[in-house]
């Protein structure tokens, strides 16, 4: 089932993407991060698309980036604002056109580019399983003004919906006196009832020992006896057919005895009314039917049942989880990320709805492994820790914290989900070594793997004391980073500047601890720098006294 739904929000201002991009980048980029992780690429699905793109612009019309609205998510629309389509993802897929509502949703704010908001997404764990799910395979992507909107579905339960197969339909079994019967048996059964199961009833008069006889076959006599049975005046006579005729008595008692077969009424009389009660079946043919029903005939699934179709369907549960089966079973076991030996991971994880970690402002790129409930069964995390790797000197173990279905704050994880958190932002440019070791359906295994995070883009200046001055080449491009503290999380989101007119700062945001700088200075004098942190960065242009 698809059902996990967040949003991410940019923490710092950046430009705007012009009005009906038409998410290409946005589609490559997200299958270019399930290739990765070894997951089949989704197709685009146009009315998700759409579904996406009245979302996208309800979030420009009502939403603001880094800002949050007290209790109301950013998956929500509200009765009555301009723009309102529906209230949940689900609805806004079907109002679209879409065929079932099993879909995803992924939100994004704020960001410039695609990448960079695939970057944030990634980083966020709750958004990253969604692009990551393993049943999904397809998607319609809206970028609007200020957001991005991501709606993953499935086509096989398009495919489903569309033409629904009888055998996915909940149908109630039939007591067949005590053993369940499908429906559809029951069906056919009474399509084509075999002739001798045909109750046939008795003779209203028995014979004088008890014996039962044929009501059709002694209809017969009465109405025209056969010579042997007409009593020829002498001797004894019987009146069986409630009438003044006489039938031999030494050829009646004849007939009681056994000697025409067909004279005997079948069974003891009872009968069995089905097929709508429009059949009388005999009750020893019945009673012999159900005790021995063939397994084709019984009922062997459950009563549950789901509605995910657009049309009010009952589909069977163990249908669609055969459905699920069947999708799992062409995936990977497990899914790791970020992938052994991946680069350019960024460093960071700031904020995520819901919030993950919502004592912390700022944590290290988490870690997460997702196993395929289709190919396992268990899985017992016992150990899962990460290594700075350091070229002359033993691995250093980094500070971290696990989610999994127990610990999750917002109980999104499943069974087979795990996610670790660094509790501190990871270096740029640094290599890491992660290990986890697993019981998975009772057999041990260690998983370990490493990943690189992203190079600065330019030399990196660390500001990490509360004043800090640095001399830099005019005209070049640096990266200025502010290590988070205990006092100030997002160290870089407001900067005021000071300096002597002609000379001139350029500035852009690369997360909230990290800022793109570049100084063309005309006059030799510092530029100082001031942060709502209350650090404070003197840049000095190079060939200047300091």
């Amino acid at each position: 089932m698809l059902h996990r739904v967040c949003v991410a929000l940019l923490l710092f201002c950046v430009t705007a993407v012009a009005v009906g991009a038409p998410g290409d980048a946005e589609l490559r980029g997200v299958n270019a991060l399930r290739a990765a992780a070894g997951l089949a690429a989704l197709r685009t699905e146009p009315r998700l698309a759409d579904a996406a793109r009245r979302h996208a612009a309800y979030l420009d019309r009502h939403r603001e980036p880094g800002k949050t609205v007290q209790g109301v998510s950013a998956h929500a629309q509200q009765p009555g604002r301009a723009g309102f389509v529906a209230a949940t993802p689900a609805e806004r897929a079907l109002a679209a056109g879409y065929p079932h509502r099993e879909v995803l949703e992924n939100v994004s704010m704020g960001y410039a580019s695609a990448d960079a908001a695939l970057d944030g997404l990634m980083s966020a764990i709750y958004h990253r399983l969604t692009f990551l799910d393993l049943l999904a395979d397809e998607l319609g992507v809206a970028v609007g003004e200020r957001s991005r909107v991501f709606l993953l579905g499935r086509g096989d339960r398009s495919a489903m919906c569309n033409t629904t197969p009888p055998e996915a339909m909940l149908q109630s079994p039939l007591d067949c006196l005590g053993t369940p019967m499908r429906r559809d048996y029951y069906a056919r059964l009474c399509a084509a009832l075999p002739r001798h199961a045909r109750f046939r009833p008795a003779h209203a008069i028995s014979c004088p020992d008890g014996t039962r006889l044929d009501a059709a076959y002694m209809q017969a006599v009465c109405g025209d006896p056969p010579p042997a049975a007409r009593f020829s005046g002498r001797g004894r006579y019987v009146t069986p057919c409630g009438n003044a005729r006489r039938l031999d008595a030494d050829w009646f008692l004849g007939l009681c005895s056994g000697r025409e077969p067909a004279a005997l009424a079948a069974g003891d009389g009872s009968y069995y009314m089905i097929c709508d009660d429009r059949e009388r079946v005999d009750a020893a043919w019945f009673e012999t039917l159900c005790r021995d029903l063939p397994p084709a005939a019984q009922f062997s699934g459950t009563l549950r049942y789901r509605r995910p179709c657009s049309q009010p369907l009952d589909v069977r549960v163990d249908y669609l989880d055969a459905q699920d089966a069947a999708r799992l079973e062409g995936t990977p076991e497990v899914v790791v990320w970020p992938p052994d030996d991946a680069r350019d991971v960024p460093p960071a994880f700031f904020v995520e709805e819901p919030d993950p970690l919502p004592d912390r402002d700022v944590s290290g790129y988490p870690l997460s492994l997702q196993f395929n409930p289709g190919r396992v069964e268990r899985v017992e995390l016992r150990g899962f820790r990460l290594y700075r790797d350091e070229d002359d000197a033993a691995d250093v173990t980094v500070a971290t914290r696990l989610l999994d279905a127990s610990s999750d704050p917002n109980r999104i994880l499943t069974a087979f989900e795990f996610a670790l958190f660094p509790l501190e932002r990871l270096a740029w440019g640094q290599s890491y070594r992660a290990v986890a070791d697993l019981s998975i359906d009772g057999r041990p295994r260690r998983m370990a793997w490493r990943f690189r995070t992203r190079e600065p883009g330019a030399p990196l200046l660390v500001a990490g004391r509360d004043t800090q001055a640095f001399v830099v080449q005019s005209g070049a491009d640096y990266w200025l980073y502010l290590p988070p503290t205990g006092q100030a999380a997002q160290t870089a989101q407001s900067v005021r500047t000071q300096h002597r007119q002609g000379n001139r700062v350029t500035i852009e945001a690369v997360d909230a601890n990290t800022l793109s700088i570049r100084l063309d200075a005309r006059h030799c004098d510092r530029v100082r720098m001031r942060f709502d942190s209350g650090r404070e960065v003197d840049l000095i242009p190079r060939g200047c006294p300091g």
